[in-house]
């Protein structure tokens, strides 16, 4: 069996290897006020279930607590994420990582964890003041989730090293393409996209739009589609 990355909706993501299943941003409302498609009750084994950010289309406390009790995943996430969570999760399932925010121009900070499944590393990045990247590394693969940060010229490339996958989202002048660049990832998945901007990104006109130049090893899927990789 390979890895597989499927695209819940959003910038939420199910990653599972031979060993171990992830989940980034995967439970949340939506515009309508319905759940995230691909739901708690559909998951049948979590390990790690990361949150970037409290904001609504990346975080509900009830879909997380739900999932987490079931099937005894552990939840990374923010100091904002976990205080939602605290009473509906079992503490020893909660996990907090607070990076210290960079003081002016510096690269973004980071602290590390190691789990049974995973070393995961999370960077305070540039959204929301509570906002983490994340990396996560297993000994057979390697991802960065980069979530809704919007600079990414202030991550030190070099120091995640060599991906399989790299999640990210084309924000404007976010330096993303030259992120992409330096990572040169196996395969880079844009998440944050909606559904007029798939649509444009099938017609062959959103990233025009964007960028001048479009980087090797780029995939698009569209809520509940899979990538596997060999």
């Amino acid at each position: 069996m390979g890895t597989e990355v499927t695209l819940i909706a959003n910038e939420g993501v199910h990653i599972a290897t031979p060993e171990a299943a992830f989940y980034v941003d995967a439970f949340f409302g939506n515009l309508f006020g319905g759940r995230s498609r691909g739901g708690p009750g559909e998951v049948v084994k979590a390990d790690l279930i990361l949150v970037t950010h409290s904001h609504w289309d990346h975080f509900d406390a009830r879909q997380v607590a739900e999932t987490a009790g079931r099937t005894g995943a552990t939840v990374v996430g923010p100091q904002s994420v976990i205080r939602q969570l605290r009473g509906q999760v079992a503490a020893t399932a909660l996990h907090e990582m607070e990076p210290p925010p960079a003081r002016g121009g510096e690269p973004a900070r980071s602290v590390t964890a190691r789990f049974p499944a995973a070393t995961v590393t999370a960077y305070r990045t540039f959204h929301s003041r509570d906002h983490n990247s994340y990396l996560v590394e297993t000994p057979g693969f390697r991802f960065f989730h980069d979530g809704d940060n919007e600079d990414t010229r202030r991550i030190e490339a070099a120091k995640l090293g060599r991906l399989d996958a790299l999640l990210i989202g084309p924000w404007l002048g976010g330096g993303w393409v030259e992120f992409i660049e330096k990572l040169a990832p196996t395969r880079y998945f844009l998440i944050h996209l909606d559904d007029g901007e798939l649509r444009r990104h099938d017609a062959g006109k959103f990233l025009p739009e964007l960028c001048d130049h479009v980087p090797p090893g780029l995939v698009v899927l569209k809520p509940g589609e899979t990538f596997t990789f060999s």
